[in-house]
This record gives structure tokens, sequence and C-alpha cells, in this order.
């Protein structure tokens, strides 16, 4: 039995592979990139350096094997420190490395960090400029600006290898996809968003597909209602989430899926209900339910480990809202008030 912790993980100002002009050390620090390209043209690089004797790409830094290195491929040279690099010869860097193009002695950088790439959102001025607060560090799936008060949620989905943004005061829930560089803003500031591609270096292990049909559900609700545990077991794994308050928003899904299975609706059918009839129910305002749905999709996106997506366990059309599983128990206390699409019933039950 594999036991699954939360899942939507916060702000947290890591440390990340940075880089100091020297020759404006008070300017915000550069965030390197997994391939990250020096020179003078204003669209193919990422750390453009306005000066003639800069070749339009001059040189290159890279993430690889773990490690960072950097290849000159310029006309003029490159140096790290005083030594100048052989041309398309990759040198590892170290903190604390002087990077200087054209000369031993312009064009200056040194690298303050050498962690891996990360994705994150970085602060920005009202010109356009970046400021030097401290940027966000992206996990899979994020709460912003924070857990305490989400405005929006910003995830990312595996299976479609696409980042999403969702606004939490919307009523129909819609998913946005973003990619990088797209500006956002909340907490009254301007973010961009800063995606690290993936590398030769990242192999994605994709699982099985897993249908809906596939993933069964129990739920122990204890006698009050307050305390919600939820048991998920596919073909191979059984997952026990503990206690969770969105557990019990999705319990209340599956209810509803329930009572119109009870009512001979169609299984295509079933379920569909809006957040408005939702909330009235649970008591929720709109950015709380919104929020509760955001954080039982991403625990069943981590936990599935991309074999089946949150949003085709949780389903959005149009304004409506639906739990998507077939089969589902609810316990309350030791009795089985719900068994949906299964036949034997396990004796174990949380008692409340």
């Amino acid at each position: 039995m594999r036991f699954c912790i939360p899942v939507i993980t916060q702000r947290i100002n890591n440390t990340m592979a940075a880089i100091l002009n020297l020759n404006n050390k008070s300017e915000a620090l550069s965030y390197l990139n997994a391939c990250h390209c020096f020179g003078r043209s204003p669209t193919n690089v990422d750390t453009i350096i306005n000066a003639q004797e800069v070749s339009r790409i001059h040189a290159v830094v890279e993430w690889t094997n773990n490690q960072w290195f950097i290849r000159d491929i310029s006309n003029n040279g490159t140096w790290v420190n005083s030594q100048k690099l052989v041309k398309d010869i990759s040198h590892k860097l170290n903190a604390g490395d002087k990077i200087f193009f054209a000369s031993g002695e312009s064009h200056g950088f040194e690298i303050q960090d050498l962690n891996p790439p990360q994705n994150m959102l970085l602060p920005i001025g009202q010109a356009g400029e970046q400021v030097t607060a401290s940027p966000i560090i992206l996990s899979d799936g994020n709460l912003l600006p924070s857990e305490e008060n989400p405005e929006i949620a910003l995830f990312y989905v595996p299976s479609k290898d696409q980042w999403y943004k969702e606004f939490l005061v919307d009523t129909d829930g819609s998913a946005y996809p973003v990619v990088n560089s797209d500006l956002l803003f909340f907490s009254n500031q301007k973010w961009q968003l800063k995606l690290t591609p993936l590398t030769e270096n990242t192999v994605l292990m994709a699982k099985a597909k897993l249908s809906v049909h596939q993933i069964k559900y129990r739920f122990n609700l204890s006698l009050d209602e307050e305390n919600t545990e939820l048991t998920v077991t596919t073909d191979d794994e059984q997952f026990s989430l503990a206690n969770k308050a969105h557990h019990y928003l999705t319990l209340s899904l599956a209810r509803h899926r329930d009572q119109d299975a009870k009512n001979g609706i169609d299984e295509d059918s079933q379920g569909w209900r809006l957040p408005e009839t939702l909330i009235k129910e649970l008591g929720y305002e709109i950015t709380l339910f919104n929020t509760h749905v955001c954080r039982a999709k991403q625990q069943f996106r981590d936990m599935l480990d991309g074999a089946c997506d949150g949003d085709e366990l949780i389903e959005r059309k149009g304004k409506k809202i639906r739990f998507a599983g077939v089969s589902y128990r609810i316990y309350k206390g030791n009795e089985l008030i719900v068994n949906r699409g299964q036949d034997k019933v396990s004796l174990t039950v949380l008692h409340g």
C-alpha cells in the first residue's frame, strides 16, 4: 500500500542557477535556462550584450549531466576568470567564476549559484523590467500568492505537457494554457513565467494510461461528517489518502452522481451540477470551492503519476462539474451508505 501526502506546494525561495552583471551590480540577478545563450542578438539569446565586438550568439551555458558548462561559439572569444576558452569545447563552471565576452576584462558576469534550472515566476516592474524581489519557485501545482489566500492556480499537466492557469474567482473553473514568458498578475504584482524546457537528460517515464473504469474509490466518512479519508485502488496499486478537506468535496460530487444513478439517469449524464448549487450546499465561497477542486485534481494527478489526469477524474463541461468515478463506495462510520459499481465490500472502516 502506498501512502500519498499532499500535493500543492507553495512559495519556496530556494536557490537556483543565477548570474550577476559585473557592469551593473545593482541589476537584478539573471537566472539560467537549461540552455542559456549570450550575445547581441535581440531575438535569439537569453542574455543580451549590446556591444559590436560581441557575436550575435556568442556563447552558450548548458545544463548537462547534472552540471553546468559553458561553450564559446564566437569570433572574438570567451574567458572564464583569466582563461580563454577553446572554441566549441565545453568548460565546466564553478560558483564564483567570472565570465567575460570578447576580451578578458569586458562584459563580465559572475556565477552566483549553480543549482539545477527550475520553473519559476519572476517579479516584473511597471515598465516591464525584472525587479530585485525574490522569484517564486514552481512545483507542478501552485496556489498563488499563497495557499491561505489563493487568487489563481498555476499547474502542469504531464499528459498534455502543458501549463495552465485558473482564476479561482470564476464560477466556470476554466483553465487557460500558458507558455514561457507569459505574464500573470496577482497580489498586486506582475509576474513573468519562466519555464525550463526538458533537456536531453530528462527522461519521461510514462505510465500506461488508466481509464476511469479502472479506478475504484472508497470514502470513509466519520459519523459527524467532519473527517473524510479516501482510498484509491487501481489494478496494480492502492493509495491511502489521509483526511483532507478536499476529499469531502469529491465525496459530495460522488453523492450527486449516485443520486442520479438511483434516478435512472444514464452514466454519461450522471452527476453534473452547477458550482452555484454546490457552494450553497457545502457553505463555501466560490474561491474556496475552486481551491478544493484544484487540490483534489492535483492530488489525483500526482498520485497516478500521469496515468490518468485530474481533469479526467473531476470533469468540467460548460459551467458544470462532476465526479467521473463509476466504481465507488461511501462508508459513514461502519455503515456502507453507497456502493456503486462494486460487488465486494471491504470490512475496514473509519469509526466516527
